[in-house]
């Protein structure tokens, strides 16, 4: 990795943002390098494995830094940076001039670098309450979701509270937002709560399903809210595929 790829004053707006400089450079090997183990981002940053594992602790919760697998091995991966965004939000004061600077000092630097800007498959593993809800405001960036499942799922993890904020935030982004649902009274419940909102269709009762699926942009999602995981797959081709598929269960049912 060059050590000047990060110019002082981009390095200066992300230490503004809450990043540490260990933070920093391993964001940018995992933009660099794509999905990378503890031991490939000691090699590539100089930085030792305690330091990393701290760093990407911090990384995940800041959700700049998502967990993968290529067989046994456990991998780690950059979200895109645009994610800094959300951190910029949550700061609340001087949102305004750190914004501008995030937008032409430092986005502009990580997207040249980042490999999955070249549109390589890519699969990213959320796990607990806190990773799926990731995804789901995640979802919210592309204004075009459909989707199949069930609120029965939902429930056992989420709350009724929690799934109306949800709600409200896809009337805020103005969002397309439509999903192919198990044909029972919680999920007719949900239909009214959402009416004008949101758009839902019913399966034949009696119908179940085991997982919760999306599509969105360039991206599919796979809840499992028995497992409390999402898996999240990024590939334009595959993303397309799936949306057909449920572009036609929402013309059938």
């Amino acid at each position: 990795m060059k050590k000047d790829i990060i110019e002082s004053k981009a390095k200066k707006v992300l230490l503004q943002i809450g990043l540490s400089e260990s933070e920093i450079s391993i964001f940018v090997v995992l933009l660099e390098s794509g999905p990378a183990s503890v031991q490939d981002i000691s090699r590539a940053s100089g930085i030792n494995r305690v330091t990393i594992y701290s760093a990407l602790a911090h990384l995940e919760k800041k959700g700049l830094v998502a967990e993968t697998k290529k067989g046994a091995r456990r991998l780690f991966v950059a979200e895109r940076p645009e994610e800094l965004k959300t951190i910029v939000e949550e700061r609340g004061e001087e949102i305004q001039k750190i914004n501008l600077d995030l937008e032409s000092l430092v986005l502009p630097v990580l997207k040249a670098i980042d490999v999955n800007q070249e549109n390589k498959p890519e699969i990213r593993f959320y796990e607990g309450l806190e990773g799926i809800y990731k995804v789901y405001e995640n979802m919210l960036e592309s204004r075009d979701i459909i989707g199949c499942g069930s609120y029965d799922s939902v429930m056992k993890v989420s709350s009724w509270k929690m799934e109306e904020e949800y709600f409200h935030r896809i009337k805020h982004k103005k969002v397309f937002y439509r999903a192919i649902l198990e044909d029972t009274p919680i999920n007719r419940k949900f239909a009214a709560i959402a009416k004008g909102i949101a758009h839902f269709k019913f399966l034949e009762e009696g119908v179940k399903l085991s997982a919760d699926i999306h599509a969105y942009g360039d991206e599919v999602a796979l809840m499992s809210y028995e497992k409390v995981t999402a898996t999240v797959i990024r590939d334009a081709t595959i993303a397309k595929s799936i949306r057909t598929l449920l572009e036609f269960m929402w013309e059938r049912v």
